[in-house]
C-alpha cells in the first residue's frame, strides 16, 4: 500500500513599518514642514507564494482624522526572485512613503501611520493579511507614530500714549 503523507500549506505574512525624519527647515526640531520617510517591509513567513498583495495605508493626525501621503507607498525592491506583486516564500519587498508634516498634524502633536498588506495564496483570494507593527515599540502590531514639536505662543503688544491737556494732570 502507498503511504499517504499529508501536508499542511501555511500562508502567512508579516509587515513592519518605521519612519524616519528630515528635519527641512534645520532647527533642530520635528515640526512643520519637515518630512516624514515611512519605510514598510514586508516578509512572506509562510509556506506558499503569494500573489495579488495590496497596501491600504492609513494616515491620521493625534486627533484621529485623515492626514493624506505626499507619496507612497511605492515599491522599491525585493529578495527571492519576488515583484511588487508577488512575494515567495522567505521573500521580503520593501516600500516607501512620504509625508510633508501639515498644520493639522502640527496642532495634533503627531502622524500616526498604520499599514495594512493583502495577499492571496495558491487558488484564493485575499486571504492572508497582516497590519503594520513598529519593530521600535515592544507592543505588538502597533501603530508607527511620529511626535511633532509644538511651540504655541502669543505675543501681545500693547502701546499707550498720553497726551496732556494742559491742565497740569496727567
Amino acid at each position: 500500500d502507498p503511504t499517504v503523507i499529508t501536508i499542511t500549506a501555511t500562508p502567512s505574512v508579516v509587515i513592519t513599518k518605521t519612519a524616519s525624519t528630515t528635519d527641512l527647515n534645520g532647527n533642530g526640531e520635528v515640526d512643520l514642514g519637515d518630512r516624514i520617510t515611512y519605510s514598510i517591509t514586508v516578509v512572506n513567513d509562510g509556506d506558499l507564494t503569494l500573489s495579488d498583495i495590496t497596501l491600504v495605508d492609513t494616515l491620521t493626525d493625534g486627533n484621529s482624522s485623515t492626514l493624506s501621503l505626499d507619496s507612497g507607498p511605492t515599491f522599491e525592491s525585493a529578495t527571492a526572485s519576488s515583484t511588487s506583486s508577488t512575494l515567495q516564500v522567505s521573500g521580503v519587498s520593501t516600500y516607501t512613503a512620504v509625508y510633508n508634516i501639515t498644520q493639522q498634524a502640527v496642532d495634533s502633536g503627531s502622524a500616526i501611520n498604520i499599514v495594512k498588506v493583502t495577499a492571496s495564496s495558491p487558488g484564493q483570494s485575499g486571504n492572508v493579511s497582516d497590519t503594520s507593527d513598529d519593530p521600535n515599540t515592544a507592543a505588538a502590531n502597533d501603530p508607527t507614530v511620529v511626535s511633532i514639536s509644538t511651540s504655541p505662543s502669543l505675543e501681545v503688544l500693547k502701546t499707550a500714549s498720553v497726551t496732556d491737556n494742559g491742565d497740569g494732570t496727567n
